[in-house]
């Protein structure tokens, strides 16, 4: 037996895909978040130049009244994350408290000394005034810059975490999936050493997993009964062909024994024993091609009525001889699509079955009707009949009722029948006649009333 599954290439494709899913997502989140950063600070400049300028456009006092602003604002706001800074036309600086060189109209990058000691960095906005000037709004850029330095270790801690908690619950899921695939596993290496009673546990399976133990399952069952049909079909076989080989071997012991004048008598016998059992195999034989669709087979439009009507002349001096009668019933005009042979192998079987499993003195009646898209074929006699429980299995090949002799046919007569039933897309169906046995063959498809 197998060790318990492994984890596999799968599981570690999947944590991979997984880390890899992560840092991307990572990187992603990390643009997203330094895009949007920069577009708040952007909009923030577009909304204060706004404020400031809009409602000075035209007015001849512009640069004065944003000069008092300005300085107004500057005496106000010690500590602040914006600064304002008005330059003239000829770029000397009028208002502000931030030494800067002029920066050109619209949005760009400046450097500027901080407290007289360091170099910081700024978002600028320039915009035009009409008589030349330039006012400009500058956002400090030191709080973002320590969000950028911060970020990208949030954004990797984060992606850390959620790599670790995805790669570990990926690991989980593989290696419960590998457990029930295990206990799988277990049960296909029993069946293969030969116990067919093994069955996958279903008491901790769910979903996906409970559905396909309960498939196989299913399968199995199946299997573990072909398997035991065939035991049955085997022992069923061997002691079917005992009997007549140890008659063969008692006549082949007696004629090296007597005189040679009993020969011919035993030599007979012989062949009579040696033609029982050509007769089971070629019934196996048939019984086989038929199961198999291997039987050379002609289809076509057949006529039922003279069919039966001809199988019935021919078995009715059989039934006679037994002191028993065989009576054609109603005979409807039924046409359907089919092979010949088959269906007389079929009937002579159902009449010859009757007779060989009956006491002498057995009335049996045949007749046909159409019944919906289909003829059914109904073989009635008034014998001892079959109990119900019976029905079933008789059946199935070498299988005879419980209170039929062993030595009387083949136990082959039935299945065949049967076999050329389904052949045929019908079925073969047993009932109580009270008295007797009632077999009742139909055969769907295009049954139509035909004149014959």
């Amino acid at each position: 037996m197998r060790g318990p599954a492994t984890l596999g290439r799968l599981a570690i494709q999947v944590g991979l895909a997984f880390a890899l899913a992560m840092i991307v997502t990572g990187i992603v989140g990390f643009s997203l978040a330094d895009n949007s950063v920069s577009n708040r600070i952007d909009e923030s400049l577009r909304y204060h130049t706004r404020k400031y300028v809009s409602n000075l456009r035209g007015n001849p006092a512009q640069e004065a009244i944003l000069k008092a602003k300005i300085l107004e604002w500057s005496q106000r706001k010690v500590f602040s994350e914006r600064t304002y800074v008005l330059f003239d036309r000829n770029g000397r600086r009028l208002a502000g408290r931030l030494d800067i060189v002029p920066p050109p109209s619209g949005f760009s990058e400046v450097q500027y000394t901080a407290g007289g000691h360091h170099k910081e960095a700024g978002r600028a906005l320039a915009t035009r005034l009409d008589a030349g000037g330039l006012f400009v709004v500058v956002q400090h850029l030191e709080a973002v810059r320590g969000l950028h330095a911060i970020l990208p270790m949030v954004v990797v801690a984060i992606s850390l975490v959620a790599l670790v908690l995805g790669v570990s619950a990926t690991l989980l899921v593989a290696k419960l999936t590998a457990r029930r695939l295990s206990e799988t596993q277990d049960t296909a290496a029993a069946i293969a050493a030969g116990d067919l009673s093994r069955r996958i546990p279903m008491e901790r399976l769910d979903g996906m997993f409970a559905v396909q133990a309960q498939s196989l399952n299913q399968m199995l069952d199946h299997m573990a009964e072909l398997v035991r049909a065939q035991q049955l079909f085997s022992s069923n076989l061997a002691h079917d062909l005992r009997t007549p080989l140890m008659r063969l071997r008692s006549l082949l012991e007696k004629a090296s024994r007597d005189d040679q004048s009993a020969f011919p008598s035993l030599l007979d016998r012989a062949e009579r024993e040696c033609g029982s059992i050509i007769n089971i195999f070629d019934a196996l034989l048939r019984l086989a091609e038929i199961e198999t669709g291997q039987h050379p087979t002609v289809m076509g439009r057949i006529a039922l009525r003279p069919l039966i009507r001809d199988i019935a002349d021919t078995m009715e001096p059989v039934i006679t001889d037994r002191g028993g009668s065989l009576r054609v019933e109603s005979l409807e005009e039924v046409a359907i699509d089919g092979d010949p042979d088959l269906l007389n192998q079929l009937l002579v079987n159902l009449l010859e079955n009757a007779v060989t499993h009956t006491p002498t003195g057995t009335n049996v009646t045949i007749s046909l009707e159409s019944v919906g898209d289909g003829a059914t074929i109904t073989v009635r006699d008034d014998g001892p009949g079959l109990p119900e429980d019976e029905f079933a299995r008789v059946t199935q090949p070498f299988e005879r009722g419980l209170a039929v002799s062993p030595s009387k046919g083949s136990g082959l007569g039935l299945a065949i029948a049967s076999a050329i039933a389904r052949f045929h897309k019908g079925s073969l169906d047993l009932a109580d006649a009270m008295p007797g046995l009632e077999v009742r063959v139909r055969i769907p498809g295009e049954a139509l009333p035909q004149a014959i």
